[in-house]
């Protein structure tokens, strides 16, 4: 676009500030869901001795209490996401091998079936660097991916029903 002038027109920015305080309810909540989210991946690991204990989870356990209605931590999201990403980077280091370049190629391929699945999950760009490194095998799949991945959605499930102010999940599809 164009003035009279024939001088392009830019946009004014908008000033980007920093996001409200949250209230001490807020925080006493948002704290709660975390803590309780992280405390049932570690009862699950402990007794069941499946290594869903592992980042990749306990940030999408955060993600979910920080978070609930944002898009990147719906149930499809963090379902789809970490399974599409360990599917991906199982493949390239079936192809190539556990590297630092195959965590890196893994990671930052596992974007493109998150966006095409419409399921965005950062975490499980973590979850594909982590097989990139150590090559865990195709069971990884299901342990501890897809169990990891549907203790933190039932985590969630629970805390919004049991907390205050806390709704989870925002949508299904």
């Amino acid at each position: 676009m164009t003035t009279s002038t024939g001088r392009p027109v830019t946009p004014t920015a908008q000033p980007v500030t920093s996001p409200a305080r949250p209230s001490a309810r807020a925080v006493l909540v948002t704290t709660t869901a975390t803590l309780a989210g992280l405390l049932l991946l570690a009862i699950v690991t402990s007794a069941t001795h499946l290594p869903i204990f592992a980042l990749p989870f306990a940030a999408s356990a955060a993600i979910v209490a920080v978070a609930p209605a944002a898009p990147f931590a719906q149930p499809r999201s963090i379902l789809l996401g970490h399974l599409s990403a360990t599917a991906l980077a199982l493949v390239i280091t079936t192809l190539a091998g556990p590297s630092i370049w195959a965590a890196a190629v893994a990671a930052g391929l596992a974007t493109a079936p998150m966006l095409v699945l419409r399921a965005p999950h950062p975490p499980a760009t973590a979850t594909a660097a982590l097989i990139g490194l150590t090559d865990p095998g195709p069971i990884f799949l299901l342990n501890p991916v897809l169990a990891a991945s549907v203790v933190v959605v039932l985590g969630g499930i629970v805390l919004g029903r049991a907390l205050p102010g806390h709704r989870y999940p925002a949508y299904w599809r």
